[in-house]
């Protein structure tokens, strides 16, 4: 169950997964597993350290991303079983794995948030998209291991 000093921590986390997943709606061949989404998220999550992007500032999340750079499995079940219970995304097997898709109405939420934040997501997304989930998710990982642990030297 989620403590109320964490609820941000998930509606946050809810609105990265769901703004990826709509970069993807379209994209009937790409297939997004549990740890695909957990490795693109942490894109989303740290897009000044893994994308290089101008636009955002390297805040205090961005300098201690190499901290989360192995990620809460737990948190990210979590945020899936409530996305799916509001029916906002969907999950079901395929190729013997399970695989999420954003629904028409978690697409339609998306779109229908209209702020500065909401526009950087999904701008976020899909450079994503576009640049990064071509990647294996073997080179995904050892890309956010190389480029989290950059920003060490920030701190000294």
């Amino acid at each position: 169950m989620i403590k109320l000093e964490g609820k941000y921590k998930y509606l946050i986390g809810m609105m990265r997964v769901l703004t990826l997943m709509s970069a993807f709606e379209k994209s009937k061949s790409y297939q997004m597993t549990f740890d695909k989404l957990i490795l693109l998220d942490f894109y989303m999550r740290f897009p000044k350290t893994m994308l290089n992007l101008e636009n955002y500032s390297l805040d205090f999340e961005e300098l201690y991303s190499f901290y989360h750079s192995y990620p809460d499995r737990e948190y990210y079940q979590e945020i899936l079983r409530i996305l799916i219970s509001k029916k906002l995304i969907e999950k079901e097997i395929r190729n013997s794995n399970f695989i999420y898709t954003i629904s028409h109405s978690g697409y339609e939420l998306v779109n229908s948030i209209d702020n500065l934040y909401s526009k950087n997501l999904i701008s976020t997304a899909l450079l994503i998209k576009k640049n990064i989930s071509k990647l294996s998710e073997a080179n995904m990982k050892e890309e956010i291991s190389s480029k989290s642990l950059n920003n060490i030297h920030l701190l000294i």
